[in-house]
C-alpha cells in the first residue's frame, strides 16, 4: 500500500479510523473510572432517594464530604490504577500511530496492515513523546522559578504581575511550540518511515522554514476545540443532572463522548497538517 500524496491527506477520509480511536478512549477511560466509581458507589449515596444526583447539587458539599471521609481508600484505589494509566498512556501512542498510519496511507485500509505499521512506529513515537512531555516539565518548571524570581516591590504591585503574567506566557508559547514541533517528528517517523534521529533532523528542518506552521500549526484545531468544550459545558449545565429525568445522564454521556469524538478529528486534523508539511522537503 503507497502513501498518499499532499494534496490528498485529509482527516476526513478516514471516519471509521477517527470513531475507532474514539471508541479505544473511551474504554480506557471507561476502565479508569470504574473502580473510582464503585467506590463511590459503596458509600451508600446511592441509598438517597435522589440517588447519586446529590453529588452533584449545587456547590457539591455532599461530594467534598465523600472525598473528606474516603480520602484514604480514594487514595489507594488511585495508586492502583497508576498501572492503567500508564497502559492508557501507552493506548494513546498507539492511537496516535494509527492515526498517523492510517491518514498516510491510501487506498482502503487493512487492519493487519494498519497494525503492522503502527507497531512498527510505536516503540519510537513513545520515546518522543516521552522526551516531549520531559522537556516540557523541564519548560513549566523553569517558569515556575523565574516567576518566583521575579522582585515584589510594593510600590509598584501592577508592574509585577504583569511581569509574571509575560513569563508565563513565554513558557506556555515555549511548551505547546515543543509539542507542535514533536508532533511534526512524529509525522515524518511515519511518511518518511525513518529513524528518530532523521525525524528530528526533519522536524528542524521544517522549523528553520516554517516555523510558524511547524510550532503553531495546531492552533485552529486548539480553539475549535475549545469552543466544542465550552459549548458542551453549557449544554451540560443545562442539563442538570442534580435534577429528576432519566434523559439527563445518557444526554450528558452523548456529550461527554462528542467531545471526545471532536477531540481525535481534530488531533487527525492536525496530523494530516503535519504530513503535508514533511511530506516534501523544505
Amino acid at each position: 500500500m503507497n502513501a498518499l500524496g499532499p494534496g490528498e491527506i485529509r482527516a476526513r477520509r478516514r471516519p471509521l479510523l477517527l470513531l475507532s480511536v474514539a471508541f479505544l478512549r473511551l474504554l480506557a477511560g471507561f476502565c479508569l473510572a470504574w473502580p473510582l466509581s464503585s467506590l463511590i458507589a459503596g458509600s451508600g449515596v446511592g441509598l438517597r432517594p435522589e440517588g447519586d444526583r446529590a453529588l452533584f447539587e449545587g456547590g457539591g458539599y455532599l461530594l467534598a464530604e465523600l472525598l473528606r471521609l474516603r480520602g484514604g481508600e480514594l487514595e489507594a484505589v488511585a495508586r492502583g490504577l497508576l498501572p492503567l494509566l500508564v497502559l492508557g498512556l501507552l493506548l494513546t501512542a498507539a492511537g496516535n500511530a494509527a492515526l498517523l498510519v492510517g491518514l498516510n496511507l491510501q487506498g482502503r485500509l487493512r487492519l493487519r496492515e494498519l497494525l503492522s505499521r503502527a507497531s512498527e512506529r510505536l516503540p519510537a513515537l513513545v520515546v518522543l513523546g516521552a522526551g516531549t512531555a520531559l522537556g516540557q516539565a523541564v519548560l513549566l518548571g523553569a517558569g515556575l522559578l523565574l516567576v518566583a524570581a521575579v522582585p515584589e516591590p510594593l510600590a509598584k504591585p501592577v508592574a509585577t504581575t504583569y511581569a509574571q503574567a509575560a513569563l508565563w506566557l513565554v513558557v506556555v508559547l515555549a511548551v505547546g511550540a515543543l509539542g507542535g514541533l514533536s508532533d511534526v517528528a512524529k509525522a515524518s517517523l511515519v511518511r518518511h518511515e525513518s529513524r528518530l534521529g532523521d525525524a528530528l533532523r526533519r522536524a528542524l528542518k521544517c522549523l528553520r522554514h516554517l516555523p510558524i506552521r511547524a510550532t503553531f500549526g495546531w492552533v485552529p484545531a486548539a480553539v475549535v476545540f475549545l469552543a466544542v468544550v465550552a459549548v458542551a459545558a453549557r449544554l451540560t449545565e443545562w442539563c442538570d443532572v442534580s435534577q429528576a429525568g432519566s434523559w439527563r445522564l445518557p444526554l450528558v454521556f452523548a456529550l461527554h463522548q462528542g467531545v471526545v469524538i471532536a477531540a481525535v478529528a481534530l488531533r487527525a486534523a492536525w496530523f494530516a497538517r503535519t504530513l503535508r508539511l514533511v511530506a516534501t522537503d523544505v
